[in-house]
């Protein structure tokens, strides 16, 4: 028969992984929307074409890296990524704008 204490600390595990697994999900999906929002901007616009897709790399290899990241650095992540691609893009367009 197993422990009740090892069979506690066997479900924080598992519930410890399902909260990681869980948030690792909602952070690819948050740079899932910022890849395609650059995307979307590459197809309408050629203006700035080299940054954009410069900074459409930076944003896929940071999404590919994903996995190397604590539960607490993904929620930040997530929580980042959406503000950085919009201040990105509205420098791009400030840059239009004065040019």
């Amino acid at each position: 028969m197993i422990p009740v204490a090892e069979l506690f600390m066997s479900m924080i595990g598992v519930s410890v992984a399902s909260s990681k697994s869980l948030q690792l999900e909602a952070t690819q999906e948050a740079y899932n929307r910022a890849v395609v929002k650059l995307n979307l901007l590459l197809i309408e616009d050629k203006t700035h074409e080299e940054v954009v897709r410069s900074k459409l790399f930076e944003v896929m290899d940071e999404r590919n890296q994903l996995g190397k990241y604590s539960t607490s650095d993904l929620y930040v992540m997530q929580k980042s990524i959406e503000k950085t691609v919009n201040d990105f893009l509205a420098g791009l367009n400030e840059q239009t704008i004065t040019a």
